[in-house]
């Protein structure tokens, strides 16, 4: 103990910024140098899914604060939490200007919590995840300007389609995109068209059974380097090439290989899983003429032994083949 407390108070903030937040609070027990010493700690994780009875613990923290920026704020909302709570904390953090935002709702009967409108106008804001939020109108004058990484998790779109465009539309500098889709999120075409996007992982929720066949994709990303898709339900509309992605892991209907493999003419590394057997095995194999530049691949799905010639000889580069049932 005596080592630490000859540290000078910029960096004991440090070390308490890696803690929970009750952690950090708990610290204050330790001696009068440290009674306060949290209160300049500029992060707020809570750690453990909050309920009702922890929302004064909340208050008290924002209020208490003496950090005049609140770089991280964390919050996992309990079922009874209420709507006005969060709201509530959201708009703080946003007027201090918080970087980091993680708004997850753990909510029974898949019941969304309205998401805040005050973060769309947080021009500061680098990192931000949703999960299970209800996002009701996005502001016309949107522009998140800092915004590099953004994870939407089972969101839903009150007016579908156009709130999904609008957002990414005000993401200029995004970088890195995560998307789990489900069945409530009133969204028919999700279009991501984002010229800055490197990273993109679009998944589906486990207990999602593809009871519409409607959904689809339109993407835009020309800078991507890495792609995941696991969604076998969903369609592609259009895509685009891309010509920098060295790295994909896809899982898709076979209907739609040969239309994404012409977008991956760059790529190196390529697990790929096909959820039906048939006459889209041949066309598959026909669009590896396209992917001369394969180094490592996986494949999920039945094939004959003329179909692995075919594959082989439009693979020069490959070093690396692992066949899975």
């Amino acid at each position: 103990m005596s080592s630490i407390c000859e540290l000078c108070d910029d960096l004991l903030v440090k070390i308490l910024s890696l803690l929970k937040t009750k952690e950090a609070i708990a610290t204050s027990l330790l001696s009068k140098r440290w009674i306060s010493l949290w209160k300049l700690v500029p992060r707020l994780d809570y750690g453990t899914p909050l309920y009702a009875t922890g929302s004064d613990f909340i208050d008290n923290f924002l209020l208490l604060s003496k950090s005049p920026v609140l770089e991280t704020m964390h919050l996992r909302l309990g079922d009874n939490c209420e709507p006005e709570a969060h709201e509530r904390w959201v708009d703080i953090a946003v007027a201090r200007h918080v970087r980091d935002l993680e708004l997850i709702h753990y909510r029974f009967h898949l019941n969304p919590m309205p998401c805040p409108v005050s973060l769309f106008t947080c021009k500061g804001l680098v990192v931000l995840r949703l999960q299970q939020v209800m996002i009701w109108d996005i502001p016309s004058t949107i522009f998140l300007q800092s915004l590099k990484n953004l994870s939407l998790l089972c969101v839903s779109f009150l007016s579908g389609d156009e709130l999904v465009h609008r957002l990414l539309s005000a993401c200029p500098i995004l970088e890195t995109l995560t998307v789990r889709r489900w069945l409530a999120d009133f969204v028919t075409t999700f279009t991501i068209a984002v010229p800055s996007l490197q990273s993109l992982y679009i998944m589906q929720r486990p207990d999602f059974h593809g009871e519409r066949d409607d959904r689809e994709y339109v993407l835009t990303t020309p800078s991507l380097k890495t792609l995941k898709v696991l969604d076998n339900f969903s369609r592609f509309r259009s895509l685009v090439k891309m010509p920098k992605l060295a790295k994909a892991e896809i899982k898709i209907r076979h209907e739609d290989s040969e239309k994404l493999m012409e977008c991956l003419i760059s790529t190196k590394h390529l697990s790929l899983c096909l959820t039906s057997a048939g006459g889209g095995q041949l066309l598959m194999a026909k669009s590896f003429e396209y992917l001369c530049q394969l180094e490592y691949l996986e494949l999920c799905t039945k094939c004959s032994s003329n179909w692995l010639c075919l594959l082989l000889r439009h693979s020069p580069k490959l070093r690396v083949l692992r066949l899975n049932n």
